[in-house]
């Protein structure tokens, strides 16, 4: 597995993960508890996006597309 991604917070997390996931990409976020464990202290962005070895490079080229704001609504 390999980190390819860093949302902002958990909202886009999961409208990220749902990108990646409708062109067939596996996506699994983590760290998206550990905020809570910190006591609600903020601990900085904790969560991120990671997508198997072999489709890393589809996931970034995905993401920069993203980035690019190819997605947004209009």
């Amino acid at each position: 597995m390999r980190e390819v991604y860093l949302p902002e917070n958990n909202l886009e997390a999961h409208l990220v993960q749902g990108l990646l996931e409708s062109e067939g990409i596996e996506c699994e976020i983590r760290g998206e508890y550990l905020s809570g464990a910190a006591g609600g202290i903020p601990a900085g962005n904790t969560v991120s996006l990671w997508v198997p070895d072999a489709q890393e490079a589809a996931a970034r080229n995905l993401l920069r597309r993203y980035e690019a704001g190819e997605f947004a609504a209009e």
